[in-house]
C-alpha cells in the first residue's frame, strides 16, 4: 500500500478512534470518564458528544485559568516532540484531515505567505496562554473553528434534554455575539481550506507551533541530497503546508507528512542525522563560504 494511503487510513482511524463515544446518546452529555484525564496529541475538541478523550490546548488553557503549570501535559507534548516533531500534524489530526479533503476541492487557490505562519505563536502565546492566565476564560476554546464544527454546532442544533436535569443542553437565551462570531470564524476557515493549503495549521494552530519547534531537535528527521536536488519544486507543489523541503528539511512548519518521500533525494532517518542531511548542511556551507 502507498505511504500516502497509509497516512490517510491512520487519519480516519485517529478521527473515528477519539470520537467513538455512543454513550452521549442516552446520557445527552459530554463523556466524563476516566479517559477524559488523558489528552491526544492533536487538536480534538473534549466538548464534542462523541469525544473521548482531552484536547491538549484546552488542557493548558484549563491550568491558565487556575494559574497552575500544566506539568504533565507539558512534559507529554516534549515528549512527543522530542520523538517525532510535528509527525502528529500530519498523520493523526482530524482538522488536519478536514483541511486536506477540502483543499481537492475544484477551485481558485491561492498561496499563503510564509511570514504569515508566526501568527500562531501570536495564538498561542496569547489566546491559550495571557488571556486565559488573566481572565479565567478558556479563549481559544471560545473561538476555535475545530470546537464549533466539533461541538458547538451539534450541541445547539440536537439540543436535547439531559435526564438528570429535565432541561435543554443549551438555553438558546445564551446564543449572542459569541456564538454568531464563533460560527462566523468556522465558515471562514472552511472557505479557507478549498482555496489554501491548510490555512488553520499554518496561522492559528497553536498545538502546531509548539510540536513544530521540536522538528529540529527530535529523533525523527528529514534530510535532503541538495548535491542532486534540481530545486524542480515538485516537493513544494505536493506539500500539505506549501514548503519546499530542500530549504530547510527540519523547518517548524513541516507537518512530517512525508509526502516529499516521493522524491529520491528526500529521506529520512531516526536518532541522528542522515547521511543526506549532512551532505546538505556541508553543501550549504560551501555555498556560504563562496
Amino acid at each position: 500500500m502507498d505511504l500516502q494511503n497509509i497516512r490517510a487510513f491512520i487519519q480516519w482511524i485517529s478521527l473515528i478512534g477519539s470520537n467513538s463515544y455512543l454513550g452521549f446518546l442516552k446520557t445527552k452529555q459530554v463523556y466524563q470518564g476516566a479517559l477524559k484525564s488523558s489528552c491526544v496529541p492533536f487538536l480534538n475538541c473534549h466538548s464534542c458528544p462523541s469525544a473521548l478523550f482531552s484536547c491538549p490546548i484546552g488542557t493548558i488553557q484549563h491550568f491558565m485559568t487556575i494559574h497552575k503549570f500544566p506539568y504533565l501535559v507539558s512534559g507529554y507534548l516534549a515528549a512527543v516532540g522530542i520523538s517525532v516533531g510535528a509527525l502528529p500534524c500530519g498523520w493523526l489530526c482530524p482538522f488536519g484531515l478536514i483541511q486536506d479533503l477540502l483543499y481537492k476541492i475544484n477551485s481558485v487557490k491561492i498561496k499563503i505567505h510564509e511570514k504569515l505562519t508566526v501568527l500562531r505563536y501570536y495564538s498561542l502565546i496569547f489566546l491559550v496562554i495571557f488571556f486565559p492566565l488573566m481572565t479565567q476564560e478558556t479563549w481559544f476554546s471560545k473561538i476555535c473553528p475545530m470546537g464549533t464544527i466539533q461541538a458547538a454546532i451539534p450541541w445547539v442544533v440536537w439540543n436535547p434534554v439531559i435526564p438528570v436535569y429535565g432541561e435543554p443542553a443549551v438555553s438558546l437565551k445564551t446564543l449572542g455575539f459569541l456564538f454568531i462570531a464563533k460560527i462566523l470564524i468556522a465558515f471562514s476557515f472552511i472557505g479557507l481550506f478549498i482555496i489554501s493549503k491548510r490555512p488553520f495549521c499554518r496561522l492559528i494552530c497553536p498545538l502546531g507551533a509548539i510540536l513544530g519547534l521540536f522538528n529540529r531537535v527530535s529523533l525523527l528527521r528529514l534530510g535532503v541530497n541538495t548535491k542532486d536536488c534540481k530545486d524542480c519544486q515538485k516537493c513544494r507543489d505536493i506539500c500539505p503546508v506549501d514548503i519546499n523541503i530542500s530549504d530547510d528539511p527540519q523547518a517548524s512548519t513541516c507537518v512530517r507528512c512525508f509526502k516529499c518521500l516521493h522524491c529520491e533525494n528526500v529521506k529520512i532517518s531516526l536518532g541522528k542525522r542522515s547521511k543526506k542531511e549532512e551532505i546538505a548542511t556541508e553543501a550549504e556551507e560551501l555555498s556560504r563560504v563562496k
